[in-house]
């Protein structure tokens, strides 16, 4: 083939650089939802780089013959049901006014598009325009699209292929333009993505998200009825939606001893007047730091945390203890995740909206303990293959990539609370039940992509369910593990309530990841 693509002439850029930005912010659930991945490419920059790459350039003198005659009558088509169709006129916009005039021409027995020039610019007004959002699933736009496509390799499918596919943007979008695609990746998580995205949901559909659905209300039914005692509701119905710790040391000035609770910010809430903080208090007494808390907080009111650059001051004493031996206090508590400090809770009120603040009381203690006394006693009597919490070693990633290790946290074990590796274990034992179950209506193929999606939901809920997860006081929700492509150390943490349906609730992650 010695003609051109048209790739290779022209591109609307500005047009789908509009649609590619758009796409960020639209609010809905695509595969970009389905698990975290850091390259993920546009889906709407995608499909366009696609059709510009396999269709001919219909003014290449080259081009072949059979693809520029089916040309005007594909364009033809579209523009007569943009014209028909008000919702697909108005999603299409001022572009629409484009294809509405190009159907009243055709009436007029005037094409638009009679010359190679003029269905070159046509078919790059339809690349433009197919890149939206919206148009995704129009099928209008499919059906242009891949006549068109079949037309250029004359009935048969092109093979797209992608050997690093990531989160599998590109060969999607080749399977839905009407070609084959093949993809591969060197990361297995990209490699699971790319099997639920391109093998699974394309052969099983909707009755697959249906079951997702289905099986993670019975994982969520079942986890919650087995836990609930470790989440205990407040007295008044409040439901905690997160839980605040810091990481302590003590103190190193002299004399002094006293714990010092690692936190970076005072700050809980941000919202001008209703702004909420926290005060930390001496107690120079019982030589500790106790916390009250501040509404309707003033910025010249509240003050720094106590960590600085890896080191941390002391509020009794004033004494700086630097980050070496914070490091060195940490490393031997194997990061300090276990024995870190509970001191603020977050619920919903039963009666008015938004967030409510507390200090911990002796229930939410004592949940922690006792969840804690569970997951010993299951890690005892577990006798599978591998260990029940993940207990492989971390300290051969890069410092850059995994800041754990310097801080002791040498194992995965050690970046969760008890109680979050205890619900995590609990919902991942549901997870295989629900497999187990399923496989008595299903064969084995459509048990293994169910399982394989409820799975990348408990993987979310992993990210979500760590000690490096910290909270945002300007939006009042948890941020989860991966804010950057690292494992970076967060002195404060924030635990999520997995059953709450917050941010971090495995309703919550389920909702935004089965939408497909």
């Amino acid at each position: 083939m010695t003609y051109k693509r048209l790739i290779e002439v022209d591109l609307p850029i500005k047009t789908i650089s509009g649609h590619a930005r758009r796409e960020k912010s639209v609010g809905e659930a695509g595969i970009s939802m389905l698990h975290t991945w850091w390259a993920r490419r546009p889906l709407a920059a995608c499909r366009a780089v696609i059709l510009a790459a396999l269709w001919p350039d219909p003014a290449d003198p080259e081009c072949p013959i059979g693809f520029r005659n089916v040309v005007q009558s594909h364009l033809s088509e579209f523009a007569r049901k943009v014209a028909s169709s008000d919702n697909l006129a108005q999603t299409l916009g001022e572009s629409a006014g484009k294809w509405i005039r190009a159907d009243n021409l055709d009436h007029q027995g005037k094409s638009v598009w009679s010359t190679p020039d003029e269905m070159r610019r046509g078919l790059l007004d339809f690349i433009g325009d197919a890149s939206a959002w919206e148009l995704s699933n129009e099928a209008a736009m499919l059906n242009c699209a891949r006549g068109l496509t079949n037309a250029a390799y004359e009935n048969q499918r092109p093979l797209v292929v992608d050997s690093f596919a990531g989160g599998g943007a590109i060969p999607l979008e080749a399977l839905r333009m009407g070609a084959d695609s093949f993809a591969s990746d060197l990361n297995p998580v990209a490699v699971i993505l790319d099997r639920v995205v391109l093998q699974y949901i394309p052969k099983f559909g909707n009755q697959l998200a249906l079951d997702v659905r289905k099986w993670a209300s019975w994982i969520q039914g079942q986890a919650e009825k087995e836990l609930a005692r470790f989440y205990p509701k407040d007295e008044d119905g409040n439901t905690p939606i997160a839980y605040l710790w810091a990481r302590t040391i003590q103190c190193e000035g002299p004399g002094c001893g006293a714990e010092v609770p690692l936190i970076r910010s005072l700050w809980l809430a941000k919202k001008g007047e209703d702004s909420v903080a926290l005060r930390l208090v001496s107690d120079k007494e019982h030589n500790c730091v106790e916390f009250e808390i501040v509404r309707e907080a003033k910025t010249k009111e509240v003050g720094g945390g106590t960590v600085k650059r890896g080191s941390a001051t002391c509020p009794l004493c004033g004494y700086t203890t630097p980050i070496a031996r914070v490091r060195e206090q940490l490393q031997k508590r194997n990061g300090g995740t276990a024995d870190a400090r509970l001191f603020c809770v977050v619920t919903t009120s039963t009666t008015t909206h938004g967030r409510f603040y507390r200090l911990p009381t002796a229930d939410d203690l004592l949940a922690e303990q006792e969840a804690s006394q569970e997951l010993k006693r299951r890690v005892s009597a577990h006798n599978g293959a591998l260990s029940l919490v993940p207990s492989e070693s971390t300290e051969h990633y890069h410092v850059f990539v995994n800041r754990g290790p310097i801080y002791g946290m040498r194992t995965w074990a050690d970046f969760y609370l008890p109680r979050q590796a205890l619900t995590l274990t609990t919902l991942i034992h549901y997870v295989h039940e629900a497999a187990v179950l399923q496989a008595k209506a299903h064969g084995r193929d459509y048990v293994e992509a169910l399982q394989t999606c409820l799975a990348i939901i408990h993987s979310r809920m992993a990210n979500s369910h760590s000690s490096l997860c910290y909270w945002n006081s300007s939006g009042q929700k948890q941020q989860g593990t991966f804010v950057r492509q690292a494992l970076a150390m967060s002195w404060d943490f924030c635990e999520a309530g997995p059953f709450a349906g917050s941010v971090g609730s495995w309703r919550s992650v389920t909702l935004k990841g089965v939408a497909f």
